[in-house]
């Protein structure tokens, strides 16, 4: 982890994210904040910690300026497909500094796995509120 957090807030989030990563087939948990610091992530995330910095940062900036810009409110989530799997990235609102990264392999789930993380991050909110935000 990347932040002076107080370790029962990282551990909860930890929690959360090992019980989203268990009970679906998502793989590489991770939350950010909007700045690209990596503050908490599941040990299949560890593994490619160097994308959860900037990138998914600069791809919610640049999601809010379209969602704008198009009159079509508050950006929610990013859902990024590859050939290989899917990227989903949960946003939450203007009150809030963090987003939840996964990814999948199983587009068919893709509904699915939206409500799972949906439900997930909801969850997390609270938590989240906890951590100063600089």
């Amino acid at each position: 982890m990347e932040s002076d957090i107080d370790q029962e807030i990282l551990d909860d989030l930890m929690r959360a994210l090992e019980t989203l990563e268990s009970s679906t087939d998502l793989e590489g948990t991770a939350i950010v904040s909007k700045t690209g610091l990596r503050i908490a992530s599941s040990e299949t995330a560890n593994v490619i910690a160097d994308i959860y910095s900037a990138s998914p940062a600069t791809l919610i900036s640049l999601g809010q300026k379209i969602s704008q810009g198009l009159d079509q409110g508050e950006l929610k989530e990013i859902v990024i497909r590859g050939t290989k799997g899917y990227t989903i990235i949960m946003v939450g609102g203007a009150d809030n500094n963090y987003m939840l990264f996964t990814s999948c392999k199983k587009g068919y789930k893709l509904g699915y796995y939206s409500h799972k993380i949906r439900k997930a991050f909801k969850i997390m909110q609270p938590i989240l509120k906890q951590i100063p935000f600089e």
